[in-house]
């Protein structure tokens, strides 16, 4: 099944027909989907059940033997709750998928660049932007939160270079660093800074609208993109510019259904169908609420209300107490 993935990733296909039988392989090969699953007959990929993300805390949703797994991502959460957990044998589709649809969206990858992500081996967005630029001084720890002078300083001899700079950072760690300082920088042509995780119903420090603007103002000539993403995902929505709405890859359909009786509709809880989880399943059913346009983007609402927060922003606000 994975050569065939790579195929569509790379040259395209139907993706009905590419996602039904990556159901079928899947509940050949994944026995708690299968299980998940029971009785219903699949015709289309809106059918295709999605397993819900917490369950990823409690099942080994993998297509592979578990002990085989070579690769762990965690959910990021509240430090008192348990993290979900997605095994992986290996990461060459969610590299190749990661990178494909990033290119498509943003262009050629800037090749230096300044971090504000959690780099810890579990985190997949860390892993992702490791990927996309690899050798990134980072200036966030779980420890210490960001460093924000040290951060501002990475910035400033960079840009001096002249080479264009991908600087990818959580939404609390960039309203950390243009909250807890006055510098601002003109950054060379071709940069990109990448606003991920979102304020998850916490504390808002700026308004994602100020947050972006302010970032243009003090990181002059820098294009500020959107990214959404998660654990349980092995392919990434991105927004361009920050603030529009979210692009899937040719490889992902959304659907928004009613929360309650799970029937599709506009704007709703939103399901992701991403053929790259060839390892563990192919359908996610999320806590987020969005509109989902005729053209397949996305439009981001928050979180269903009642979910607990999650996501990687959560990992700076309980850095910085």
């Amino acid at each position: 099944m994975k050569e065939q993935i790579r195929e569509f990733i790379e040259h395209g296909g139907d993706f009905e027909k590419m996602a039904l039988e990556v159901y079928d392989w899947q509940r050949n090969h994944n026995a708690q989907y299968d299980r998940f699953c029971g009785d219903i007959h699949v015709r289309s990929w809106q059918e295709i059940p999605a397993v819900p993300t917490t369950l990823f805390r409690d099942l080994t949703l993998t297509c592979f033997p578990p002990e085989d797994a070579q690769v762990t991502f965690r959910t990021s959460g509240t430090t008192s709750g348990q993290r979900g957990c997605v095994r992986l044998v290996d990461t060459d589709i969610y590299n190749l998928a990661s990178r494909r649809h990033a290119e498509a969206c943003l262009g050629p990858l800037p090749r230096h660049g300044v971090s504000f992500t959690p780099t810890a081996a579990d985190s997949s967005l860390g892993h992702m932007c490791a990927q996309f630029t690899p050798g990134m001084s980072n200036h966030f720890s779980a420890e210490s939160g960001v460093r924000i002078h040290e951060g501002w300083n990475a910035i400033q001899e960079a840009s001096a270079k002249g080479k264009p700079l991908f600087i990818p950072g959580t939404a609390f760690a960039l309203a950390d660093l243009i909250n807890g300082s006055d510098v601002s920088c003109e950054v060379p042509p071709g940069s990109i800074i990448m606003v991920t995780g979102g304020f998850k119903g916490r504390t808002r420090l700026v308004t994602d609208d100020v947050l972006y603007s302010t970032l243009a103002q003090r990181l002059r000539g820098a294009q500020i993109v959107g990214e959404y993403g998660m654990s349980e995902l092995s392919s990434q929505l991105w927004a361009v510019p920050a603030g529009s709405p979210y692009r899937p890859p040719p490889w992902m359909r959304v659907q928004a259904v009613d929360p309650w009786t799970g029937e599709p509709t506009t704007r709703g809880l939103l399901r992701f169908y991403d053929l790259a989880n060839h390892q563990t399943v192919i359908a996610i059913e999320t806590q987020d609420v969005g509109v989902v346009h005729s053209n397949g983007d996305v439009t981001l609402e928050g979180r269903l209300v009642g979910a607990s927060p999650r996501g990687c922003s959560l990992s700076v606000e309980e850095a910085n107490g």
